[in-house]
């Protein structure tokens, strides 16, 4: 479980930000840090930017990929991720046709990167992409459980099996210096007929692999993601628990960063297992209402697949329980400077993703907006990069420009 600060008998110091607050009348901002027998604790009560002083996302993209009609090497069908390159190129993983696709900086198709198959180089599952160090992409094939790795130009390197053997299932996270990783692995709960309905939440292990896939060490166990069984003598079926904790976390250079949901703290552990830091920011939890509820319910439904899936929502939604409040927080993502993204909680009627930014010593910057309905796969230091949907579903693409004033 996330260690939590017993009494606190070491210094405390209060560091205090002339800026003001983001809006005009607003009182200082203030960051209080505290030691706790070695454990860093920020508590973060308002942003350090000042007005003028926010970053900003272009609303609309710099740079889009992604046709309805025209060549296939700009129709995407399930794209897992997309990574730019240091030269400005970029890397989609188009899980649909199982390749990686790369692009120029103009977005021009330049060449296609493996296929389906079992071989060196070929894919039966796409996972995570990651750039390992600016000159190598990592790619992850979940059916195989399998990383392989590709120099910027396309040329396969090697490969090495990950996640095979034990129970549930085991990914890459995050990439570490020197082509070293944190895992994921998460027990898989059956849903067996006769066995009680309800809310189960298992535990999660996050873990330090080398650059062969060899686990090196346990990093911990933490709370992991709300599950919602229903089940019968007969059948039994089970879904990610509506407006339910989800647990969230991030490799930020040599640090794994984690969120459990239940309230707003991130904490931030070594590769071997030693809590360093608790960033927190002064929270409440949205309450979940009927509309929340029957809102969340249309868009799944609307986003079903068929009509079978249709009715799984309908029979899940009728029959699960509902917290009364929301998790604290949502995904977190790691920059190209080490800064942590974590994305505000908002009502499903909500389409405005807003991202708390904190600097990599844990202090709060501030809010981000970013584009409706960008998947967000990509953050650097003057761009976001992701996949959007328009309104007949067809996948794009897309850069934004980040600014930050001097």
């Amino acid at each position: 479980m996330l260690m939590r600060t017993g009494a606190i008998r070491s210094t405390i110091a209060v560091l205090t930000f002339a800026a003001a607050a983001c809006t005009p009348g607003a009182e200082q901002s203030s960051i209080v840090v505290r030691d706790s027998a070695g454990v860093l604790i920020v508590e973060n009560a308002m942003p350090a930017w000042s007005d003028g002083e926010s970053w900003q996302v272009d609303s609309e993209p710099a740079l889009a990929i992604g046709v309805l009609d025209g060549g296939p090497q700009y129709q995407f069908f399930r794209v897992r991720s997309a990574a730019r390159l240091p030269d400005g190129r970029m890397v989609v993983a188009n899980g649909g046709t199982l390749e990686l696709r790369l692009y120029d900086v103009a977005g021009r198709f330049v060449r296609s990167i493996g296929r389906q198959g079992e071989g060196p180089g070929e894919f039966r599952g796409l996972g995570a992409l990651d750039l390992l160090d600016g000159d190598s992409l990592a790619v992850f094939d979940n059916r195989l459980r399998r990383v392989s790795i590709f120099d910027t130009n396309g040329a396969f390197a090697r490969s090495f099996q990950f996640g095979r053997g034990g129970s549930g299932f085991m990914y890459p996270i995050g990439w570490l210096p020197g082509g070293e990783f944190v895992a994921r692995a998460a027990p898989a709960r059956p849903a067996l007929p006769g066995m009680p309905s309800g809310v189960y939440r298992d535990s999660v292990w996050y873990l330090h692999a080398d650059a062969h896939g060899a686990v090196i060490d346990t990093i911990g166990q933490f709370p992991g993601t709300e599950m919602y069984v229903r089940a019968d003598d007969r059948s039994a079926s089970v879904t990610v628990l509506a407006f339910g904790r989800i647990a969230h976390a991030a490799v930020a250079g040599d640090q794994l960063w984690y969120g459990s949901g239940d309230v707003y703290e991130l904490a931030q552990y070594t590769v071997n297992g030693r809590l360093q830091r608790l960033a927190r920011k002064a929270h409440t939890r949205l309450a979940v209402t009927n509309q929340d509820i029957e809102e969340l319910k249309r868009q799944r439904i609307n986003a079903a697949r068929d009509r079978n899936s249709e009715r799984f929502t309908e029979r899940m939604f009728a029959a699960m329980p509902f917290p009364d409040l929301m998790p604290a927080h949502g995904q977190v993502i790691a920059d190209a400077s080490g800064n942590l993204w974590v994305e505000e909680t908002r009502r499903p009627a909500d389409a405005r993703p807003r991202w708390t930014v904190f600097a990599p010593g844990g202090h709060m910057l501030g809010l981000v907006a970013t584009p409706p309905g960008l998947r967000i796969t990509d953050i650097g230091h003057d761009y976001l990069l992701g996949v959007w949907r328009d309104e007949l579903d067809v996948e794009h693409v897309r850069l934004h420009r980040l600014h930050k004033p001097d």
